[in-house]
């Protein structure tokens, strides 16, 4: 009996192309992904990949297999959706994984929104970020995957998954209020001797600090990180360094803070399930409640340049 979770991984490795790749898809280690794939040849029986040069490239009883897999997987899929459809009213669990900010902006909405109105529909929420909630989608552990993704970011690989785009949130800059003034007259390179606050180095936020830095021509001076946008943001409240900061992140007592005007780069948010769950009533019901909420994020937030996707 071929196991189905190694099946997968020969499916990861067709759409990535190399063991290490595969491992950080699915947070395992590279040997991990090797010792699986090679279980799963003396199952099956045959060559399922070779290797070319740094990549391993699937033979032809591997590709016949991958494509199996990926039919089996949306059969698996197809069922779940056929039977919920057959409930009449949404019921059931749904899953869904949410970066930091998406929940209290996306996810908890939904499900305040969703209780109330089909209390028979169990939804369970999970924090985790962009790159995980994908992962957990695709191994099957939620249903839904809520995630953002930074416009100086490489294209995340979605094959088998169908995802929603929902909104463009820009970045600002949240800066003491005496240091407005000379960043209007000389943009973000009068904050070159400054101190910052941003996120940890390998973090979304970490990166569009230095990324806007080395626009401006100077190195930022970080000397503050921190988890999290709405902790950022509230340590910037103490005016003691500047932020960059998501947008939707900065409650309303702040905003004072935001120095306008600068195209510091933003993010995407989008939600994405499982190509075989999109004709699942529950999954259209949860789709169709982004959309509204994030449309009303967006009217709710008068002045704000945020671009929706209709």
């Amino acid at each position: 009996m071929l196991d189905l979770r190694r099946m997968m991984l020969l499916c990861d490795l067709a759409d990535l192309g190399t063991v290490t790749a595969v491992a950080e898809r699915r947070s395992i280690t590279s040997s991990a992904v090797s010792q699986q794939l090679r279980i799963l040849e003396k199952e099956a029986g045959a060559v399922l990949f070779r290797r070319d040069g740094r990549t391993l490239g699937l033979t032809r009883s591997g590709q016949v297999l991958v494509e199996h897999v990926r039919r089996v997987l949306g059969a698996v899929d197809e069922a779940i959706s056929a039977v919920a459809a057959t409930c009449g009213a949404p019921s059931g669990q749904i899953a869904i994984a949410a970066f930091n900010m998406g929940i209290p902006m996306l996810a908890a909405p939904v499900v305040r929104r969703l209780s109330a109105e089909h209390p028979d529909l169990h939804i369970e929420v999970q924090q985790a970020p962009s790159a995980t909630a994908l992962r957990l989608l695709r191994q099957g552990e939620v249903d839904v995957a809520i995630t953002c993704r930074y416009d100086f970011d490489g294209e995340e690989s979605l094959g088998g998954l169908a995802s929603e785009h929902l909104l463009f949130e820009p970045l600002v800059l949240m800066a003491p209020t005496q240091l407005h003034l000379r960043i209007r007259k000389r943009g973000l390179v009068a904050l070159a001797d400054e101190p910052w606050i941003t996120g940890p180095r390998e973090s979304g936020l970490g990166a569009a600090v230095m990324r806007a830095g080395r626009t401006a021509g100077f190195t930022p001076q970080v000397k503050h990180r921190l988890i999290g946008a709405q902790n950022i943001c509230d340590l910037a409240a103490t005016e003691v360094a500047s932020a960059i900061v998501p947008r939707l992140s900065v409650p309303s007592h702040l905003e004072g803070l935001i120095v306008d005007d600068l195209e510091l780069g933003g993010r995407a948010i989008s939600a994405a399930a499982r190509e075989g769950r999109r004709r699942d009533p529950n999954i259209a019901l949860i789709m169709q409640s982004l959309r509204t909420i994030a449309k009303g994020t967006l009217r709710a937030l008068r002045g704000a340049r945020l671009d929706l996707v209709s």
